[in-house]
């Protein structure tokens, strides 16, 4: 089953997780590399202009490699809380 460049760039970043659950960054940071994604499909979809493939590997990676950040942004949260909340017993 053949994958499209973005899909496949999205599931390189998602290589990246393992060294963000190691040294966390900023949550908003994952949120600030989706929008380079978000503006190439919809100035696609609105048909303005054409992705390429480069472009479309590039908007992928950095998009994975954002939600990977935001996932262990998450992760980290909801270890404080726990710990927070194991604190109050």
């Amino acid at each position: 089953m053949p994958i499209c460049a973005r899909c496949l760039f999205i599931l390189v970043g998602f290589l990246f997780l393992p060294l963000f659950l190691l040294s966390p960054l900023p949550i908003y940071l994952g949120f600030i590399l989706q929008v380079p994604m978000v503006l190439d499909g919809w100035t696609q979809l609105k048909g303005w202009r054409t992705s390429t493939n480069p472009i479309r590997s590039v908007t992928g990676l950095m998009s994975g490699i954002g939600l990977s950040i935001g996932i262990s942004g998450f992760f980290w949260l909801i270890l404080s809380l726990l710990d927070k909340v194991s604190l109050l017993h």
